[in-house]
């Protein structure tokens, strides 16, 4: 009996010793990409509030409030179609009274939504705009790439980081004296659900109008720059 674990424990090793020989010969490589784009797409975003002691003139304003937005953008070129509204909200509005908060009317909010081609010219119009407008709100500006441009990048990036894994692989067979066979497999993506992918913090999020002598001269937002890799499993000899 004793005999039989023996034989059987020899076995167990063999195999595992072959397994872990035959595991040994790959070669996995992960191959990055990255460029940096000017994006050719703004978003700008106008917050507008209305506080009234009434709930339907408080609605009203607001209303008046974004159709004069509204007229302003159109004013300076831009379709109505491509003006949209969104995040409506009406609230209580709360304030500190002898510290205990009560109620006092209620707060009507709305953003405004505008996608633009991006450039300085159409900037320095929004921004020369709304300097001098006498509604108030919060304005903000972010910039994004168009579907048409994102899918030329992710080609680029793609080529990239396929050509970094081959470099490698080869830079690592050469330096280890090791010969490549072919490839087993290659894997796109850490996962079924991710690719291309923003690198850090990118573009200019958000300005705040200060004044129509700042306004006037605009601003070039940050390139945004994206990453992707890949991963390639070769076989060794």
């Amino acid at each position: 009996m004793k005999k039989f674990y023996i034989l059987a424990f020899c076995l167990f090793s063999f195999i595992s010793t072959a397994q872990n020989k035959a595991e040994i010969k790959s070669l996995e490589v992960v191959g990055a990409g990255e460029i940096s784009v000017s994006p050719d797409i703004g978003v700008l975003s106008i917050g507008i509030t209305k506080i009234d002691s009434l709930f339907s003139e408080a609605i009203s304003g607001l209303n008046n409030k974004s159709i004069d937005i509204s007229s302003q953008l159109k004013e300076i070129g831009f379709s109505e179609e491509n003006i949209k509204t969104k995040n409506f909200n009406v609230r209580r509005n709360q304030v500190n009274r002898n510290n205990r908060y009560v109620d006092s009317g209620y707060v009507a909010t709305q953003q405004i939504q505008l996608d633009f081609q991006n450039n300085k010219q159409n900037i320095t119009r929004i921004l020369n705009q709304f300097s001098g407008s006498s509604t108030d709100f919060d304005l903000s500006f972010n910039f994004k790439l168009s579907d048409s441009l994102k899918e030329s990048v992710q080609q680029q990036i793609i080529k990239l980081a396929t050509r970094d894994a081959f470099e490698k692989a080869h830079l690592i067979s050469s330096a280890s004296h090791i010969n490549l066979k072919d490839i087993k497999e290659i894997k796109y993506g850490r996962s079924p659900d991710v690719g291309m992918r923003l690198s850090g913090t990118q573009g200019l999020h958000e300005i705040v109008l200060r004044g129509e002598s700042s306004a006037s001269q605009g601003f070039t937002p940050e390139d945004i720059t994206y990453s992707d890799n890949i991963l390639v499993i070769w076989s060794l000899k």
